[in-house]
């Protein structure tokens, strides 16, 4: 699929996330698990796709001659949403070497999402887990897993999520998520949507958790 329709099937599914419950699901449990396995893929592919346009631009710029330190700055500013810490510091490295080295590290690059961060055991990335617990405690979560602690039943539990579901709207409201498939996602965009539903997955793990059921 191409970015925009990549981007229009994330907007989609994160639009439906923060709607009401859909008639087809039996219960919030059922749609918020399957609506984060879904957005979590278009997410994925997205970001590729983000991370392939910048580099192709920055490599487009080096095979003419018109990079500048201005050109390298936007180029890391950009990836400092899409890759690793260690990544970005080898690409800023590379920039003192040859074109050949420059192209063949950017052609190397994997976009790293707080998504697949939060299912590794252990964690290994601290800034991940760091942006990960900030999200968690900016959408509030933590009280509602802790409700459902207080009363841990299926009722407790829908409840939690569909508030879940309403903070991570206002969420979108604060940080100016794109909501219509016509609108370009940023990649700091993606780097807000990544950390919700990171958090989304913590916060459904502890309820289950509660609930005495793994994830």
């Amino acid at each position: 699929m191409t970015k925009i329709e990549n981007q229009a099937r994330l907007v989609i599914a994160l639009k439906a996330f923060t709607g009401k419950l859909p008639a087809s699901y039996v219960n919030e449990t059922e749609f918020f698990l399957v609506s984060l396995q879904d957005m979590a893929e278009y997410l994925a592919d997205l970001q590729k796709e983000a991370l392939k346009a910048s580099c192709d631009k920055f490599i487009r710029k080096l095979d003419a001659g018109t990079v500048t330190s201005k050109t390298i700055d936007e180029l890391k500013a950009v990836l400092g949403r899409l890759i690793s810490g260690a990544d970005l510091n080898i690409i800023s490295a590379s920039m003192v070497g040859s074109k050949d080295l420059i192209k063949q590290r950017l052609s190397a690059l994997n976009p790293v999402s707080l998504v697949s961060e939060w299912k590794k055991t252990p964690r290994g990335d601290p800034e991940a887990e760091r942006q990960i617990n900030g999200t968690y405690a900016r959408l509030h979560f933590a009280a509602l897993a802790a409700r459902v602690k207080a009363a841990p039943n299926e009722a407790a539990a829908n409840a939690a999520l569909a508030r879940a579901r309403e903070e991570v709207a206002e969420y979108c409201c604060l940080y100016c998520i794109p909501t219509n498939a016509d609108a370009t996602f940023k990649p700091v965009s993606l780097a807000c949507v990544d950390a919700a539903l990171a958090a989304c997955y913590d916060l459904f793990k502890n309820i289950r958790k509660a609930l005495g059921r793994s994830l």
